[in-house]
């Protein structure tokens, strides 16, 4: 009886360290899981060479063409860290250019940009794929000047549009990186813009105080245009170096000819990802969830 009671408490004494060794597990655990998830922003820097197209029958019944410069920051980062369904982006851009009429007697030197804000949905039913869609709020500036045109040697575009974009984002895997491959698609929906009538000097649409003739409610009945971006996130040991090609066309129109211009540039960029803290003395968080994955 002696022996089987020795026996009989040596069992419970392993089963009581087995279930505690199982409850300080679970309760560990469970601390882990509790952690705050930490949202980084993901930032991609990127300046390239741009081919330019334009026609501004305001400035020369003439189209004109040239090369330019043109740089983009873009900052991408999700809503809610408990969830990766809905990220925001804002993309600021700037680009300026020389461009010639066919005989090269004439110049106009543009300089413009746009900032966007906007939001978009991850679908993630596929691997290593991401789809993308959602829409952005837009607002572009354009000044354009003519070297010849002595009555009206300047015009400006100015107009704020909702834009529907969609994309895609895949991750291809290798022995020692993951490469990642995005594209994306974005078309002017609707707004408002400004264009002035061809003739009509800004002296004379000021003082005439008929500025709201020169303003136009847009949509897709006269203003048509896409943006097509494809990029390569290569990761590096230190670093990530993004690659991209970008395509913009757009047509307008207000009440006289059509004004349009075409863009196609080459760029190069990093890209990385922001952890804002409120010290000098905190520390990178170890859970965290980055806009670009």
């Amino acid at each position: 009886m002696k022996g089987n009671r020795t026996i009989t408490t040596g069992m419970h004494r392993k089963l009581s360290l087995l279930f505690l060794i199982a409850f300080f597990s679970g309760w560990l655990m469970a601390q882990t899981d509790e952690q705050p998830v930490y949202r980084l922003s993901t930032a991609n820097h990127r300046a390239g060479i741009s081919f330019v197209d334009l026609f501004d029958p305001y400035l020369s019944s003439l189209n004109y063409s040239g090369i330019g410069v043109r740089v983009e920051l873009l900052e991408q980062r999700f809503l809610n860290p408990d969830s990766n369904r809905f990220s925001r982006f804002i993309r600021l851009t700037g680009m300026t250019a020389r461009t010639y009429n066919p005989a090269s007697t004439a110049v106009v030197d543009y300089l413009g940009g746009n900032l966007s804000w906007g939001m978009q949905y991850h679908y993630r039913k596929i691997d290593n794929l991401v789809v993308l869609a959602g829409a952005a709020m837009e607002g572009d500036y354009g000044f354009k000047m003519n070297s010849r045109n002595v009555n009206n040697p300047i015009n400006l575009d100015i107009a704020f549009t909702l834009n529907a974009v969609i994309g895609a984002r895949y991750f291809l895997q290798t022995r020692k990186r993951t490469l990642q491959f995005t594209g994306s698609y974005e078309i002017p929906f609707i707004g408002m813009m400004f264009v002035p009538y061809p003739g009509l000097s800004y002296y004379e649409l000021y003082s005439s105080r008929q500025l709201s003739e020169a303003i136009f409610f847009s949509s897709l009945h006269n203003r048509q245009g896409h943006k097509v971006s494809v990029s390569l996130d290569f990761p590096l040991r230190r670093s990530t170096i993004h690659l991209g090609w970008r395509y913009n066309s757009l047509k307008f129109q207000g009440s006289g000819p059509i004004y349009s211009m075409k863009e196609q540039s080459v760029l190069l960029g990093i890209t990385y990802d922001i952890f804002r803290s409120s010290g000098r003395t905190s520390r990178f968080p170890s859970h965290f969830i980055r806009s670009m994955y």
